[in-house]
Parts: structure tokens; sequence; C-alpha cells
């Protein structure tokens, strides 16, 4: 017990961000899983409730860099504390708005938060800790990618009963984190740039390596389509397959665990059958989960929805390592392609798939999924067999 004790007085700060991240990710995902209820409060198309969920994946992921160069420069481990009081206040208040204009502005600027908490939370998390900066980042990460899980579980089934105006009361748990980070002192933490003597230049993508790049890029594209299209619609195929709200709540919160998880142990099946191997196997997978939550009745298309919840998150790591090793001389611009850019591009491309349901429909619509699924699956198998000509170490320019 004394080690637990000690544990949590020397790494105060490292559990209270973590746990600030979960409710982050939380808020991040409660109007997107709802947006159902939304579209029948406000009388939403499928082209709007995409744009939402474009805005939210935008303001939240795309304008990640610049803060994180402002952060750099302001140095205040304050903004961690103002960034989730917006994200809560906005998100949670965001079913008491009757104005779908109204709407897309409070939860874009509330998404603003998340740009925020991320880049200085991480910063933070590896500042203020007695364990390694590898251990603290995986607390720091895994506590947050579970809160994706807990959102449908919590949000669909009180929205359900109470309406979408009942969101308000989540502001609770919001305020309540932020009062812990507060009492934890997070706001006190100071950090300094490191400063190397040698800065190692960085070469100009050839055109090969453009060329390269283009297809883990697409794979995550997909990925993120594939995603963002269960997230905002999940809820209507399943209602269409004759499952009720209650039981889509616990069959979201599967497909979140699962795709949670699979983050972890895709990174274990990477390392022992490498990185192209694991985007064949599971991007594979993928395209017959997909046959299987379209063409499935209930409990076939269930099983579909979560064994595609994990491929989704099962080639994370291989498909950041591959480009790490496509482009060794640019890792990090690499892993923000793939983890940044490609998410905006993905939300782009919902808006598509919104017009494409407005027209012809949700049960039309979704042979569109099976086709992009395929398609990711076939950039899996004309991927480059070497890299030879490019590879460095990549230690050596991390």
């Amino acid at each position: 017990m004394e080690v637990i004790l000690n544990f949590i007085r020397k790494n105060a700060s490292l559990l209270a961000v973590s746990w600030g991240h979960f409710v982050n990710d939380f808020y991040m995902s409660i109007v997107p899983v709802v947006l159902f209820a939304f579209a029948i409060e406000m009388d939403l198309s499928a082209m709007q409730m995409s744009i939402i969920s474009f805005v939210i994946t935008t303001a939240g992921t795309f304008f990640q860099p610049l803060v994180g160069l402002l952060i750099d420069r302001v140095q205040k481990s304050s903004l961690l504390i103002y960034a989730l009081i917006l994200i809560s206040i906005g998100m949670s208040l965001s079913g008491l708005i009757n104005n779908y204009y109204l709407l897309i502005v409070v939860v874009g600027v509330a998404a603003l938060g998340s740009s925020i908490y991320h880049p200085l939370g991480s910063t933070i998390t590896i500042h203020k800790t007695s364990l390694s900066k590898g251990k603290s980042l995986s607390i720091f990460m895994t506590v947050g990618s579970f809160a994706h899980s807990a959102a449908p579980l919590v949000a669909i089934p009180m929205v359900t009963v109470y309406g979408v105006k009942s969101l308000s009361v989540l502001v609770v748990p919001g305020l309540l984190t932020v009062l812990l980070l507060y009492v934890v002192k997070v706001q006190d933490v100071t950090w300094t740039r490191e400063k190397h003597a040698k800065h190692k230049k960085r070469n100009k993508l050839t055109k090969k390596q453009q060329a390269q790049v283009s297809l883990p890029m697409m794979i995550a594209v997909i990925k993120g389509l594939l995603y963002r299209s269960v997230v905002v619609f999940g809820v209507i195929m399943l209602q269409l397959k004759g499952i009720d709200n209650f039981a889509t709540a616990g069959i979201m919160t599967a497909f979140m665990i699962a795709r949670a998880s699979a983050t972890l142990i895709g990174g274990f099946i990477s390392d022992a059958i490498g990185e192209k191997n694991t985007l064949k196997l599971f991007n594979t997978v993928a395209v017959i989960a997909v046959f299987l939550l379209v063409f499935g009745t209930k409990i076939v298309a269930v099983i579909g929805l979560i064994i595609l919840g994990f491929t989704l998150n099962a080639t994370a790591a291989a498909n950041i390592t591959l480009t790490h090793k496509i482009m060794p001389d640019n890792v990090n611009y690499g892993t923000g392609l793939i983890m940044g850019f490609a998410a905006t591009l993905s939300a782009v491309a919902m808006l598509g798939y919104g017009y494409i349901v407005d027209t012809y429909g949700h049960i039309t619509s979704q042979n569109v999924l099976v086709g992009i699924a395929i398609l990711m699956a076939l950039l899996s198998y004309v991927l480059p067999a070497k890299f030879e000509a490019l590879e460095h170490d990549v230690e050596d320019v991390i």
C-alpha cells in the first residue's frame, strides 16, 4: 500500500493529466455518437451531420501542430486547465442549442480545447513524473484511448431517455477534473526546450518518397473515413438492422474498446511479422468485417462492426513506422501526416459520404464503404517490397 501511495505522490501530475486526457477525449466523442438524436431534434440531413463531425475533427486535430508551436513560445501550463474548461462547457451545453449554425460554432470552438490539451498534456506528462518518457506517454495515451469507448455507453442511453438537453449534466465531471488538475498544481509545471549543438539537416522528400508515402497516407485516410462513418451513422446502421438504442450503446462501446485495445496488440504483431504483413492481414480482415456489417443481419452485423473496430487501429503503429522507413530524415513530419493531416482529410471525405447518404439513402450508400475498404486492402498489397535505397537509422533522426 505504501508503494502505491508513494507512486501516486511522485506522479500526481502524470495521473491527473492522464485522467484529464480521458475526459478531454470523452467530450470529443459525445456529440458525434449522438448526432442521430440531434438530427431528430433539429431535423438535420446526413450532410449537416457530417459537417458537424468535420468541424469537431478539424478543430481538434488540424490545428494541433500550430498550437504546439504557440505553447512552446508562451510556456504556460495553466493553458491545460483552460482548455479542459473550454471543451467541458462547450460540448456539454451543446444539447441546449437549437440552432444548427450556432451548434457548429460552439462545438468547433470547444474542440479547440483538444488542440491545446493533446500537445500540452503530453509535454507536462514527461516533465513531471518519476517514470521514463516512454512509460509516461504510454500511460497518458492508453488512458485517453478508452474515453471513446465510454462516450457511447454514457451518451446514447442518456439522450434516448432524456433527450439531447440532458448532455448538459456532463459538465460536472469536466469541472471536477479541472479542480483536480488545479489541486495537483499542474499549472505550476515548467519545462525548457531541448537544445542540440548539432542540427541534422532534414532532406527534402524525393519524388520516389512522395509516391511511396502516399500509400500509407491513403490507407490512413480510408481508415479515418470508415471510423467516422461508424461514429456518425453507426447508430442508424444498427437501427436499420432492427437493433434498439440501448443495445446499440453497448455495441458501439464494444466497437470503441476493440479499437482502443488493438493499438497495443497491433504494435506487438507488427514487431513480430513486419509492417507490410500487418497491413495486409488486418486490412483484408477489415474488408470481411465491412461485408458482415453491411450485408449481415443483426448478430452478424454486430460481429462485423466489432471486428472492424479492432482492424481499424491494429495497423496504427505499422502505418507510422512504415512511413518512418520511407522518410527516415523526416520522421516527425511523417507522423504528422499519418496522425494529423490524414484525420483532417478523412473528415473532408466524410462530407462527401454525407452527401451520398442524402442523395441515395443509408442502405445504398453503405456499398461505398465496402468499395473503399477493398481499395484500402489493395493499397496494402501494392506497397513497395523494399525501401533499401531510402532507409537510414531512424533513431539517428528522432
